[in-house]
């Protein structure tokens, strides 16, 4: 017996077609009233075939739309997690701006308190060599005096 060449896709339309005929054919058998409430049942299941059919395709496409919601929600929250990044070494930089600025602000006043201490000394030291120079001519006044009045006494005895 030769098959007809049929297709693939076309395959389970033939099955149907086949199907159809054949309970046709047994339809044909049975007492009308008993047929068409086979009838019926038979419709009643292809609706309800179709209305699965149905509510799966719109269940998938449910999915697909929840897929890709959940897609952009996670684009938008790695969007955030990096503005939120970016705030974060914002802040790191200006807190290491103003911690640099701390730290140069220190060293000039060390630099000036040095300074200044390095005036005192020189002041201290200006002080005790005008005092060294005082008290030198004062006595070299005293030798002076006492040099003098040695020389009068020299001369009264003579």
């Amino acid at each position: 017996m030769l098959k007809p060449a049929v297709k693939p896709s076309q395959e389970s339309c033939c099955i149907i077609l086949r199907q159809e005929t054949m309970m046709t054919d047994t339809l044909s058998m049975i007492s009308p009233p008993e047929a068409e409430a086979i009838k019926r049942e038979l419709v009643k299941k292809a609706i309800r075939r179709r209305l699965v059919r149905k509510a799966l395709v719109k269940k998938a496409l449910k999915r697909r739309a929840v897929k890709k919601a959940l897609a952009k929600k996670a684009l938008k929250r790695r969007a955030v997690k990096k503005a939120l990044k970016r705030r974060a070494v914002k802040k790191a930089l200006v807190r290491k701006a103003v911690k640099r600025r701390a730290v140069k602000k220190a060293v000039k006043r060390r630099a000036v308190k040095k300074a200044l201490a390095r005036r005192a000394v020189k002041r201290r030291a200006v002080k005790k060599a005008v005092k060294r120079r005082a008290v030198k001519k004062a006595v070299k006044r005293r030798a002076v005096k006492k040099a003098l009045r040695r020389r009068a006494m020299r001369r009264a005895k003579k």
